[in-house]
C-alpha cells in the first residue's frame, strides 16, 4: 500500500521556495551587474581562437546590464588570458566586469575617443555559462 506522506519514513519534503543555481546567484550580485542608470559601453573581442566566444561573452554581459556595442575576432594570434581595458579612467567599471566574468586582468588603455568605455579582450580563459542564457 502507499504512503500517503510520500516520504520514506515518514519525513516530508518540504519545498521553502524557488531553487536558485549559481548562475541565477550570480545575477543577484549586485558588484557584478552595472551600477543602474548608468551606460557603461564595453566592446568585446575574441582573442581565444574559440568559435563564437565573442558571441557568447555578449550575450553574458547583457545579463549583467552592460551596454556591449561592438563584438568580433581579433588579430590570428590566440591569447589564453582575458584583459579588459579602461579607456575612460572608470577602473570601477572594469573590476565590475572582472566580476561578471570571473576572469580578467585589468589594464588601463587611455582613449578618450573611442566609443567604448571598457574593451573585453577574451582569452581561452573564460569559459560560457553551461546554463543557456536564453530560452
Amino acid at each position: 500500500m502507499p504512503r500517503r506522506d510520500g516520504g520514506a519514513c515518514g519525513a516530508r519534503l518540504r519545498h521553502r521556495g524557488p531553487v536558485v543555481t549559481p548562475r541565477a546567484a550570480a545575477l543577484e550580485d549586485t558588484a557584478a551587474r552595472a551600477p543602474s542608470g548608468v551606460r557603461i559601453r564595453v566592446r568585446v573581442i575574441n582573442v581565444s581562437g574559440i568559435t563564437g566566444l565573442a558571441r557568447r561573452t555578449t550575450q553574458h554581459l547583457r545579463e549583467y546590464g552592460f551596454d556591449v556595442v561592438d563584438f568580433g575576432s581579433g588579430p590570428k594570434e590566440r591569447a589564453s588570458a582575458t584583459r579588459i581595458a579602461v579607456h575612460t579612467g572608470h577602473d570601477a567599471w572594469a573590476t565590475r566586469v572582472r566580476k561578471a566574468m570571473g576572469v580578467g586582468e585589468i589594464v588601463i588603455s587611455p582613449d578618450s575617443s573611442r566609443y567604448a568605455d571598457l574593451t573585453v579582450f577574451v582569452g581561452s580563459d573564460w569559459r560560457a555559462p553551461t546554463e543557456t542564457l536564453r530560452p
